[in-house]
């Protein structure tokens, strides 16, 4: 598996009677980006945690770095560094001393332990709060910490399990400038997210994943090309001079959201409308509608 950062065949996961992954199969280059994407429960979660060598599958197996996830899992170990999902850091340390410890167990040099801490701190723009006690940061303050843990232990490949979650808009692309960086700069990580917008404007390959099966992967932009919708219209409820019908279309209550194969088509439906208030956006489809294409059809 020469060039894969990590690959899985045929991967499942059984807990008793249900299945947490059924079959993926999928791999990732090194130097990549990836972001893995599905509903609740589609298997996300159990994917990672079987590539980080936390669960040990029931079926199939998976490599990382060239190395089994079961046979090599403390070679592994020592390669990869993980930000599991709802990770709280340790309350009673600072940002700075918090990042400093965990760069040491890895077996960083306490003065470049010290370096790279200051640096992340800064980097995450948590100078303000760099010697506070974790108990006295907010929610969204402790997760930056512990995903600038992760990004600063240099390790080959990094798996962040919905690391954006609970950020505001701001923290959240600072989050992004800094994964792009390192990904540039050579290592590879695998991302989970429930945010469509994230996995379209930061990642290199979409793993879309559901009911444990792994559906696609491909780039995001190749993957909103294979629609045959390239727009779409939220307008508000009974806004149409006569009754409307449409081949896909979204029931949001008073809303639909309305797709169109052209811009045509989109002059079409405006000139339909009772009033072109009643319009509430018109947009190109994204990654989102390629999600829900995929997830429920249509």
């Amino acid at each position: 598996m020469m060039g894969y950062a990590f690959a899985t065949f045929e991967l499942g996961k059984n807990y008793g009677k249900a299945w947490g992954l059924k079959d993926a199969t999928f791999h990732v280059e090194q130097g990549r980006l990836a972001v893995l994407v599905g509903p609740n429960g589609a298997g996300k979660t159990t994917t990672v945690k079987m590539l980080v060598t936390v669960l040990k599958p029931s079926k199939g197996r998976a490599e990382v770095l060239g190395m089994d996830v079961v046979k090599d899992c403390k070679r592994i170990r020592k390669r990869i560094a993980y930000f599991p999902q709802g990770f709280m850091m340790n309350l009673n340390l600072t940002p700075e001393g918090y990042i400093k410890w965990n760069l040491m167990a890895r077996g960083f040099p306490l003065s470049e332990a010290k370096l790279k801490a200051d640096e992340w701190v800064k980097l995450m723009g948590l100078q303000y709060c760099r010697n506070r006690a974790g108990w006295t940061l907010s929610g969204g303050e402790r997760r930056k910490v512990v995903v600038a843990t992760a990004l600063a232990s240099d390790a080959d490949v990094i798996f962040l399990d919905e690391p954006t979650a609970g950020l505001d808009v701001e923290s959240r692309h600072v989050v992004w400038r800094l994964v792009r960086d390192i990904v540039a700069k050579g290592t590879t990580i695998l991302l989970t997210t429930h945010d469509m917008k994230e996995a379209e404007m930061i990642a290199d390959e979409v793993i879309v994943i559901n009911e444990g099966k792994v559906l696609i992967k491909d780039a995001p932009q190749n993957l909103i090309k294979s629609l045959s919708h390239r727009y779409k219209v939220a307008v508000k409820k009974g806004s149409f001079k006569s009754g409307f019908s449409s081949i896909y279309s979204i029931d949001l209550g008073d809303r639909l959201i309305i797709y169109a194969n052209d811009s045509r088509e989109v002059e079409g439906l405006i000139s339909r409308l009772n009033d072109p208030s009643s319009i509430i956006s018109i947009d190109s489809v994204g990654l989102e509608d390629v999600y829900l294409h995929l997830i429920h059809g249509g």
